[in-house]
């Protein structure tokens, strides 16, 4: 159960601390070159005997930063771990073109990063939301390298057309990424022009800021893959790979019935993190932690 005298990552961001601001101290920010490209990597190395290494890949509009909140408590049951951002999202770069981000070279790039990063025992891969779609991919790729997956949020095919993400991506070709922020403020019934009056506050600049620095041509991909993907679930069974499928009792993204048929059809473990929307470890990390070093374990 969750110790509720520990603040989540959402009761900080209520408090005006940014999910940049929850690095753990014993935390290291760097870069990998992959596949031509620098990658921002957050890495933290075991404070107990060492048990496996696990890699973190975040999800649409996001960073390395959405797992900064859990990164500690993984590295305290033993985990030397590693949290991504992918190509063209914030602290790594990525090409102009939406060529350069099919899924195909999405997973190429989370294999690598393990060469990248001199890892040559199998990884536990962790993808949320859209990188659990990369995750799939880099599992079918190279099922070798990967001691389990773990599809946290996320489903494997597409969102279905009643989540607004056409509309959104029309907005993005036709007016940029600052388009898309006023699509989802006035999903949100949000002012749309508060960042042209200066007036966001902190946590929303942030956000506003992170998707900002996100590559036009990354968003379009991730938006158009989240629209139409195809069905991967018979794939990743053949790989054979071990694993979990989880998300929030409150998780809005993928149905959660589609999950949960999706462990079915995997014969993967599969849990419901409670008190927690579509970033479950931002929400309740104490029972995402322990939920994934459960299954890891």
């Amino acid at each position: 159960m969750a110790d509720t005298n520990t603040l989540s990552a959402s009761q900080r961001e209520q408090q005006g601390i940014t999910l940049d601001e929850m690095l753990p101290e014993a935390a290291q920010l760097g870069t990998l070159d992959v596949n031509g490209w620098r990658l921002g990597i957050a890495s933290i190395e075991p404070t107990v005997a060492h048990r496996a290494n696990v890699l973190l890949v975040p999800g649409f509009t996001s960073s390395r930063s959405t797992f900064f909140c859990i990164m500690q408590q993984l590295a305290d049951t033993g985990y030397r771990v590693v949290a991504m951002s992918q190509r063209g999202q914030p602290h790594s770069n990525g090409p102009d073109t939406t060529a350069g981000y099919t899924l195909q070279i999405l997973g190429q790039d989370l294999v690598a990063t393990l060469d990248a990063l001199a890892w040559h025992e199998p990884a536990h891969l962790l993808g949320h939301s859209f990188g659990g779609l990369v995750a799939a991919e880099a599992v079918i790729q190279a099922p070798a390298r990967w001691a389990s997956l773990t599809l946290w949020n996320s489903g494997q095919q597409n969102m279905g057309p009643d989540k607004g993400m056409a509309e959104g991506l029309a907005g993005l070709r036709e007016h940029g990424p600052r388009a898309l922020w006023v699509h989802e403020r006035l999903a949100g019934g949000l002012d749309p022009d508060a960042d042209l009056r200066g007036e966001l506050n902190k946590i929303e600049q942030f956000y506003f800021d992170r998707g900002m620095a996100t590559n036009p041509a990354q968003l379009d991909v991730a938006m158009e893959l989240l629209v139409t993907q195809v069905d991967r679930v018979d794939e990743l069974r053949d790989t054979d790979i071990r694993a979990l499928v989880a998300h929030g009792d409150a998780d809005d993204a993928w149905p959660q019935e589609q999950q949960r048929a999706d462990a079915e059809r995997l014969g993967a473990a599969y849990a419901v993190i409670p008190r927690s929307g579509h970033s479950s470890h931002q929400d309740n990390p104490e029972d995402s932690v322990s939920e994934l070093t459960a299954f890891w374990g």
